[in-house]
């Protein structure tokens, strides 16, 4: 049976990530790039993207689960730094609506990455509180969730949205280029273990999601 992998990134565009603008584009590029090969080399996983960049004027859905294949690389037109910083809105409208077209699958899994440089300062749909509880109902279905940030407390953030795994990273061309790397080294590292775990026909759906909790907990540890 195939795996269904949501890829999905949340993706800060408020006015401070201006100066890794470039480098913000190139590293989703990569990575689109580096999920389109493993599933190049695997045919038993199918993989789609979804990409918002979020500020205070837009939920921009750059990517609305769209196949890896059919990704189109990300422009200057399409990331434009500007305003404010609706983090908690952004991450609830677009799990939830990932949430609902991983329930019509037998057979998936969701990624969930989260860069930001600033802490949440313009939401009104969510708050933190409803975001938690979001993230706990969905790691306990097996979900992925990772926190990327610079410039604010990042494990003060991730720890109160109950996110495991985190990563600081600098907010230079050359720490962007850093993180990045890392990021995709622990995603290929992730879909080797995903892959032992989802394709075993005889474990439950319920076991493999215990299974899977383990293997997400362990993401930047490859």
């Amino acid at each position: 049976m195939k795996t269904k992998v949501f890829n999905v990134i949340i993706l800060d565009k408020s006015g401070s990530m201006s100066s890794i603008a470039r480098q913000a584009i190139d590293g989703v590029n990569e990575t689109v790039g580096a999920i389109k090969s493993a599933q190049e080399k695997d045919s038993e996983q199918e993989h789609t993207v979804t990409l918002v960049a979020f500020c205070g004027c837009e939920m921009r859905k750059l990517y609305d689960n769209v196949p890896v294949g059919e990704v189109k690389q990300l422009t200057e037109a399409d990331y434009r730094p500007c305003c404010m910083t609706p983090l908690f809105d952004a991450i609830g409208s677009t799990i939830t609506r990932v949430h609902q077209l991983k329930a019509a699958e037998d057979n998936a899994m969701a990624s969930v990455t989260i860069i930001t440089d600033g802490y949440e300062n313009a939401s009104h749909e969510f708050s933190g509180t409803a975001i938690k509880a979001l993230i706990e109902s969905y790691k306990e279905e097996g979900w992925l969730f990772t926190y990327i940030g610079a410039d604010h407390d990042v494990e003060k953030v991730a720890y109160s949205l109950a996110i495991d795994n985190k990563m600081r990273f600098h907010k230079s061309a050359s720490g962007t280029r850093a993180m990045f790397d890392k990021e995709q080294a622990s995603r290929a590292s992730w879909m080797r273990r995903m892959k032992e775990v989802m394709s075993d026909e005889e474990l439950s759906k319920a076991e493999k999601m215990r299974r899977m909790k383990d293997v997400n907990s362990s993401y930047f540890d490859y």
